[in-house]
């Protein structure tokens, strides 16, 4: 009867701390997502102030603008700016905002960089279905990572596919981007202290 006693009491004891470890890794994987979001969001504003700075840039020069002009403004060089502009026949690119922004964007796809953070958004989605059964006490902190998840997709959907006007893509830009540093700040305060 006692070895059975402290078998059953070794047993309750391993599950207790594999119970335990499973905890602190779920915690530590809820944490490293969190962050992974953040970090993959960084680089989705990059693209998108990258947008927006050529967006308002076409819209206020009011006429034709010199390659020159616009790799100063995007940091690319000449040969870049004429391989994804449109150039007219005098060699300018026209004042178009929508053609100019679409141009950035075949650039970034074409430099891979968009793939890259649509590559990383698939392996967070993977890792948050992973997630998907928070142990006692960690639902509200699944819920808060659920949350920056979203705000993150339409983030990124910003990056995929720019549109309406230089104002409201740039309102949109900054609360999702406002969203995003709250809800990782929300995950950490969420988070219980085991």
């Amino acid at each position: 009867m006692k070895k059975l006693y402290m078998l059953l009491s070794s047993l309750i004891i391993a599950v207790i701390l594999v119970g335990c470890n499973s905890t602190a890794d779920y915690k530590s994987n809820v944490q490293n997502v969190a962050d992974e979001i953040l970090e993959n969001s960084v680089k989705v504003e990059e693209i998108l102030d990258e947008y927006s700075n050529v967006w308002k840039y076409s819209i206020e020069s009011r006429g034709a603008i010199p390659v020159s002009e616009m790799a100063l403004q995007t940091g690319l060089d000449e040969d870049t700016i004429k391989e994804y502009f449109i150039i007219n026949s005098i060699g300018n690119i026209p004042d178009d905002f929508s053609l100019n922004v679409f141009s950035m964007k075949s650039y970034f796809e074409e430099s891979g960089e968009l793939g890259k953070i649509e590559d990383k958004a698939k392996e967070i989605k993977d890792k948050i279905s992973e997630l998907n059964n928070p142990p006692k006490g960690y639902e509200k902190v699944y819920d808060e990572l659920l949350d920056m998840y979203t705000f993150s997709e339409e983030y990124l959907e910003m990056a995929l596919n720019p549109s309406g006007s230089l104002q409201s893509f740039n309102e949109d830009k900054n609360r999702l981007s406002s969203d995003i540093l709250s809800q990782h700040k929300r995950v950490e305060a969420t988070m219980p202290n085991d």
